[in-house]
């Protein structure tokens, strides 16, 4: 089994409930964002339960996550060696 890592920047609130800027993760070959997104709770608690509205079991659209520059709203989003990760909050327009 291959294994790899991914580079996980954490912007505007994020960056508070972590105090990091940016992570490495390392990740096994088949590996999805849901399954990245059990570890971020594991290890900074349950204000990354957030991210997933109970409702719809998508990425909720108050937060914005991004996989190498594109947003993402699907848990079963598969994720690679050498991907970047990237939690924030939506700008909002007025």
């Amino acid at each position: 089994m291959m294994k790899g890592s991914i580079e996980i920047l954490f912007h505007a609130s994020f960056r508070q409930i972590t105090k990091k800027r940016k992570i490495i993760e390392e990740i096994s070959e088949e590996c999805t964002f849901e399954r990245i997104l059990t570890r971020l709770v594991k290890k900074y608690g349950n204000d990354f339960h957030n991210v997933i509205n109970s409702q719809t079991g998508k990425i909720s659209n108050d937060i914005l996550v991004m996989l190498n520059g594109k947003g993402i709203r699907d848990t079963d989003e598969k994720i690679k060696d050498k991907d970047v990760l990237i939690f924030s909050l939506p700008v909002g327009g007025g």
